[in-house]
This record gives C-alpha cells, structure tokens and sequence, in this order.
C-alpha cells in the first residue's frame, strides 16, 4: 500500500513538471530567464521601459516619410520637423493704366455696367494720375446719369433693377424697401403724381442708400451707392476753416427751412428772401473725428451762388439750389452718411 502511494506522489510530480515545462515554452521564456527568488519577501524582474512615441508603424519605418507615411501617429515626435503650409504665389494688382484701358474697351463695346465696374476701380487706384482722374470722373458722372438715374435698368446691373407695382403699392412702401427716395422714384420714373400709381406697371428702381463725401481741397461734393462713384456737385464751405472734418450721418431733412442764426438774430421765414438756406436743409449729426456731437450744421442751398468754391459759410456746407435740390431726392434720414475729408 504505502509503494502505491509513492508511485503515485511520483507520477503526480512528473506530471507538474511536464505542465510547467510546456507553459515556459509556449511564453518564449527560456529557463535561464526564469526569475530566481533570493528571499521570501524580494523578487528581482526584468523592467521593459515603453518606447517615448507610441506609433502604429514598424520600429524601422523613418517617421518623415516612406511607405509608411500614410500611417497615423499616436503622439508627437518632437525631432519631426513642424509642417508649414506652401507658400502662396502673391498676385500682383493691376496697374491703374490696364483699369482705365480696360474700362475704355468696356465702354466702346457697349457694356456701360461693365465699363462703370472699371472706372470705379481705375479712381481708386492711388497710381492714377489727376489728368486720367478727370476723365475717369466725367466717365463716371455720365455712366451714373445712364444707368442710374434714367428709366432703364440696363441687364446684369447689380444696382438697380426693375419693380412692378402690386396693388395696396404706394412709392413711399417701395422707396423704404429700397433704400431711396419716393421723390427719386418719381423723377427717374417720370411719375407726374407721386400719390398716384398704377398696380402691373413696371418702374426702375435703385438698390440705395445714397452717401456723400466733401473735400475741402478741391470745394467738391461726390455721390456713391456703395464703392460707385455716381455724380458731383461743387459746394461752398465754412470760413477761417470752420467745417468740421469727420464722419456724419443724415438726421433730417426740411423743405422750405426757417433760418434761425446760430449766433443770434433775425429770425427768418422760408418765404423771406434773405433766408440764406434757399429752399432745401439736410440737417447732419455728427458721428466720428471733429464732428463728434456737432448738431448745427448741414447741407442747404443758398442766396449767394457766387460763393460756391469759396469759404464763405459759417460752416455749413453750401450748394446751388438746384444742386441741392437733387441731392435732396437722394439722401435719405439715418441712413445716408456724409464724410468730410480734407
């Protein structure tokens, strides 16, 4: 009895170590890898350091590159180098001759909105001579009376279109959608009665708001719908440099103004005929440079046409009648501005 025991605690012996062998061989660790216990409590193990970069590419794929470079990188390589973006090739703006010659082409071959694109770009070019500003400008004044302040809508043109009037359409309902004047609208449309039109007819119509610009240098007041240079007026200014630069906006506008002196006096009515304002007043607010919380000054016709392109004024700007008359038609309250620029 007891040998059986002893055979069997042996060959349950072997068959331990039959299994150990087999575990070892399958991990890849070789017996003399096995670790070796020097004391019961401290054991010495081999310690794997991971690798900085964690990469899905093999060890001797080149990180910058080769077969591999599709591959994403799950870290920073902080040797790579740091991409740039190629450097884009800088166009170089055309010169102001090529503007005007291109806008000259424009015009002789008919595309007047076109050929008025370029004008605009050609007087804003800094390289473009006073002489060729002339004529850009009388161009551009006679394109504007044309296009703009004609009946006609000419194709493609991107500031102004035709409209045509549904019923309960008043010219007021369309000047405000628009950005204009009913007064405007009247004019170009050769509407007789403002307060009645025709519901299935078809009217021209500008994409506004008009705005102004004054130079003092040059006594001038031009006209813009955007960017596009439209129309100019000569003006009077103030005396002893007393219109304000900077930037203002419309606040009001008034037919037939009573004159109330800014430094006191007379009074006087629309009627009085030394009533300096003529027949129109475009109250102006200021709203940036020295104009800043200036209340008192505008844009009005005068008694006095011999001192347009003169500093005449008390600092007000100052137009002929039927100048101002016309430019009345455009500007439009709060949303019209007006720079005065030296």
């Amino acid at each position: 009895m007891a040998r059986r025991r002893i055979r069997r605690r042996k060959k349950r012996g072997n068959r331990w170590l039959v299994v150990t062998i087999l575990l070892l061989a399958g991990s890849g660790v070789t017996w003399w890898q096995w670790p070796v216990t020097e004391s019961p409590t401290e054991t010495t193990v081999a310690t794997i350091t991971p690798p900085a970069l964690t990469t899905d590419r093999p060890e001797t794929a080149p990180l910058d590159g080769g077969p591999y470079k599709n591959v994403t990188e799950r870290g920073t390589n902080p040797l790579a180098a740091t991409p740039t973006e190629p450097t884009k090739p800088q166009v170089e703006a055309p010169r102001a001759d090529d503007v005007l010659a291109a806008a000259r082409r424009e015009l002789a071959a008919g595309d007047v909105v076109l050929a008025r694109a370029h004008f605009s770009e050609a007087l804003n070019h800094e390289a473009l001579s006073a002489a060729d500003k002339i004529e850009v400008r009388a161009a551009l004044r006679k394109l504007g009376r044309e296009t703009i302040f004609s009946s006609a809508a000419k194709p493609g043109d991107p500031l102004a279109e035709y409209y045509t009037i549904v019923p309960g359409d008043s010219l007021y309902k369309i000047a405000k959608r628009y950005d204009i004047t009913a007064d405007l609208l009247a004019r170009i449309n050769n509407i007789k009665d403002i307060n009645r039109i025709q519901a299935g007819r078809r009217i021209k119509v500008v994409k506004g708001p008009f705005h102004a610009r004054v130079t003092k240098s040059t006594h001038t007041l031009d006209i813009f719908i955007g960017n596009t240079f439209v129309d100019h007026f000569s003006v009077g200014l103030g005396s002893e440099d007393s219109t304000p630069l900077g930037a203002w906006v419309v606040q009001n506008k008034l037919k037939n103004p009573t004159y109330y002196p800014p430094r006191g006096g007379k009074i006087l009515s629309a009627d009085d005929p030394e009533n300096p304002l003529g027949e129109r007043w475009i109250g102006l607010q200021g709203v940036g440079g020295q104009a800043v919380g200036q209340m008192r000054y505008g844009i009005h016709g005068t008694i006095e046409p011999e001192s347009i392109g003169q500093n005449a004024s008390m600092g007000c700007v100052r137009m002929l009648n039927d100048d101002v008359a016309i430019l009345f038609e455009m500007l439009i309250e709060q949303k019209s501005t007006v720079d005065i620029v030296q």
